[in-house]
């Protein structure tokens, strides 16, 4: 079970906040598309409705900053350069 923690809370609303921003094409593309990788690395969440590493609801939890499963997954959120590079040594290609 999901401890409530002000962390967690903090976490909750932030990442929906982010899912709202997206909804309303606010937020930047390398975003999207990190949260696009994310709920494909971690289908088994989507799936269930809720993070196996944090307990967390998805699809909120794909916005978050911060990586719950120290990057086993996934890494934490990176800035647009640094998700290029990534993009690029991991072969990754995104189609929105």
């Amino acid at each position: 079970m999901k401890k409530i923690t002000p962390t967690n809370i903090a976490n909750y609303i932030f990442g929906n906040l982010k899912m709202l921003g997206d909804q309303l094409n606010l937020l930047p593309n390398h975003q999207r598309e990190q949260v696009i990788y994310r709920s494909k690395i971690c289908s088994d969440c989507v799936s269930a409705g809720a993070c196996k590493y944090c307990g967390c609801s998805v699809p909120g939890k794909l916005y978050n900053d911060d990586s719950c499963n120290n990057g086993e997954r996934f890494p934490a959120m990176m800035n647009a350069t640094e998700w290029e590079n990534f993009k690029a040594s991991k072969n990754i290609v995104i189609r929105q």
